[in-house]
């Protein structure tokens, strides 16, 4: 039996039982039959499909329960890029009701106390010289406890609300930034700001940022605004439009997790970028991997050529820090460096303006230039 049960969602109920590896190859035949393409009003149109396989138990799952079993996993088909098979199993269960629980309550946290940011140092290696400060959200949730980032901004961003939490993001670190600076800290301190996809393209972003930076009396070249790869990739005309006018405000632009597709290469010398921030794919096994080295040396010269900083991401190990600094690149933040901190904890590190360094040798020259 074929059943059409939305606009684009379809029910298949074999007329035999069949075993999960039975189903799940079935399945794949569909996926390769489906995606032909068909001429529609003179264009030729391609599509896919992302297939979610459900098995019953007699007598202990319902009709209900499969249904709802292969939705969640052609969801989970979906979520890893489309086009995908899935057999659902009882983590995509648990998964699901975690993701529908921080969907139900993340709409009302924003405006509560629930959030709180973290500030994560970034230092120059060779000193420990705290060089700038990067903000983290978190969610103190009431039963889940604190929760990353990853937990909840995709959520965010599927149900419309991650322009409101970037606002509120910007507006608390700014307020928190001057805070500092009224109180003799950080004054030479960069504060850098994650920005999503969906807020930078967003209408009024540019204006959000300026009102906060004015409000609070902040300095808008010290302000850095860090976006992706994929950002920039996925609408050049209108991020660079976007960036222009976030350059007339004073501020500083990284791209951040550089280096996961090169896809932003052919843009770079367009782009009002001030600096890079190699992703911490390539630096956690430096010092091991030789692929990863040579991609990060490619990343030193790329950032030379244009004249752009350089910041290394995810530095947790000794080798990976040396390695770093053997190549010229000295601006570094990760685990080996400091974890992220809270606001209150951050202030004694910012009145000592520097970290210990003890894996730095001054006896060695780490500048290959």
């Amino acid at each position: 039996m074929i059943a059409r049960v939305g606009g684009d969602e379809f029910v298949f109920v074999p007329n035999q039982p069949m075993s999960a590896d039975d189903l799940e190859s079935f399945a794949r035949q569909l996926q390769t039959m489906l995606p032909c393409s068909v001429l529609i009003g003179g264009e030729l149109v391609s599509r896919t499909v992302s297939i979610g396989v459900a098995v019953g138990v007699p007598g202990h799952d319902t009709a209900a329960d499969l249904v709802r079993q292969a939705d969640q996993a052609a969801l989970t088909a979906k979520r890893a890029g489309g086009n995908q098979v899935a057999v659902f199993t009882e983590d995509m269960s648990l998964k699901g009701a975690f993701q529908n629980g921080i969907e139900l309550h993340l709409r009302g946290v924003i405006d509560s106390d629930a959030l709180i940011l973290h500030y994560l140092p970034e230092v120059d290696m060779r000193t420990g010289e705290i060089l700038a400060v990067e903000a983290l959200v978190r969610w103190q949730h009431p039963t889940r406890g604190l929760l990353l980032p990853e937990s909840f901004i995709g959520i965010a961003e599927s149900i419309n609300v991650a322009g409101k939490l970037g606002r509120w993001v910007i507006r608390t670190a700014c307020a928190d930034f001057s805070r500092r600076r009224s109180h003799g800290l950080g004054r030479n301190v960069m504060l850098r700001l994650n920005v999503s996809p969906v807020q930078l393209l967003a209408n009024g972003f540019v204006r959000t940022v300026a009102d906060s930076i004015n409000e609070f009396g902040i300095d808008a070249g010290s302000v850095c605004l860090e976006i992706t790869e994929r950002v920039v990739v996925s609408d050049v005309e209108n991020t660079q439009r976007t960036l222009a006018s976030l350059k007339e405000v004073g501020v500083q632009i990284a791209i951040d997790d550089f280096g996961t597709g090169f896809a932003v290469l052919s843009h770079l010398k367009s782009l009002p970028v001030d600096m890079l921030k190699i992703d911490t794919t390539f630096v956690r096994e430096l010092g091991t991997n030789a692929g990863d080295l040579a991609i990060v040396r490619a990343i030193i010269g790329l950032a030379n050529a244009f004249d752009l900083q350089l910041v290394a991401e995810g530095v947790e190990t000794t080798a990976a820090a040396l390695t770093l600094m053997r190549h010229g690149c000295y601006r570094a933040q990760g685990f080996l460096l400091s974890h992220p901190l809270a606001a209150d904890a951050i202030a004694p590190l910012l009145s000592t303006r520097r970290l210990p360094m003890p894996f730095f040798d001054h006896d060695k020259a780490y500048d290959t230039a």
